[in-house]
């Protein structure tokens, strides 16, 4: 069976009437009640009233959302801090190896100045070269340079950095030199003091020192005076440092002194050196 069609139509109200009197007396109750807000602000003061009560539960409901904020930003600020440390760790050792590089370039070049003022004071040509390897070889003190037979090295050249005498050639091949420094107690150099003419031998005492083992006690000598190359020999041009007193001691004989040298040049904390050889 089809179902009739209804032929009342669908209403919103269930009332059969329209409550007409009721919405008037609503209608003037809402102007009333406008009008006195506008005159006396009433809305204002019940705001104001009721936001006292209202703030705290609107403060509590956003503080899960405000912790959340806080702490993402902490955390982004943190990891931002983090990179900027690393950013300024890495300029700052960057930075740091070319002070060093400065350095080292200012140190070679005050080097090769003092080199070329050796060679015109001197009247000498040198043949640079750098130590590799200080060792000990059969009980011997040795300094291994990189220049040999290649580089025109020759047995008994003189050995020389920018602070004084250094050593002499003991031993050559094709690329590598081998040199006795001055303290060995096999070396031994003919010298002179710079306020003395008189020729004296030193001595390398084998522990890093020089030593004057009879020192004429008639000849003037004071703690700090120098000893200088004499030339005697060829070897050596005259007037290269050698070594400085230190201490004077006397001998069994009244007729000498003892006499312990500190010497000017320290081949393990200069690597550069020249070989000299004596212009004719």
């Amino acid at each position: 069976m089809v179902a009739k069609e209804s032929k009342s139509s669908l209403k919103l109200f269930n009332r059969d009437s329209f409550p007409l009197f009721s919405f008037v007396i609503l209608f003037i109750l809402c102007l009333v009640l406008m009008g006195l807000d506008y005159r006396q602000q009433i809305l204002k003061e019940i705001k104001s009233r009721l936001s006292i009560t209202v703030s705290p539960i609107i403060y509590l409901i956003n503080v899960p959302a405000n912790i959340f904020i806080t702490s993402k930003n902490n955390f982004i600020s943190k990891i931002q801090l983090e990179d900027k440390i690393k950013n300024l760790e890495q300029t700052n050792y960057s930075l740091s190896i070319s002070v060093q590089e400065n350095k080292l370039i200012k140190a070679e070049n005050k080097i090769l100045r003092n080199k070329l003022k050796i060679e015109k004071d001197f009247n000498i040509v040198g043949i640079n070269a750098e130590i590799i390897l200080p060792k000990v070889k059969n009980g011997y003190s040795i300094i291994t340079i990189d220049k040999g037979l290649k580089g025109n090295i020759k047995i008994g050249s003189g050995v020389i950095n920018n602070t004084g005498l250094v050593g002499q050639i003991i031993n050559v091949s094709n690329n590598y030199s081998e040199i006795m420094p001055i303290t060995s107690d096999d070396y031994a150099v003919p010298a002179i003091m710079d306020s003395s003419k008189e020729n004296i031998i030193v001595y390398g005492d084998g522990n890093g020192g020089l030593k004057i083992p009879l020192f004429p006690a008639s000849s003037s000598i004071s703690i700090n005076d120098t000893f200088v190359t004499s030339g005697v020999g060829g070897s050596y041009p005259k007037g290269i440092k050698i070594a400085r007193v230190v201490e004077i001691i006397p001998t069994k004989s009244p007729k000498f002194n003892f006499i312990v040298l500190a010497p000017f040049s320290q081949p393990t904390t200069f690597t550069q050196i020249t070989v000299l050889t004596t212009k004719k």
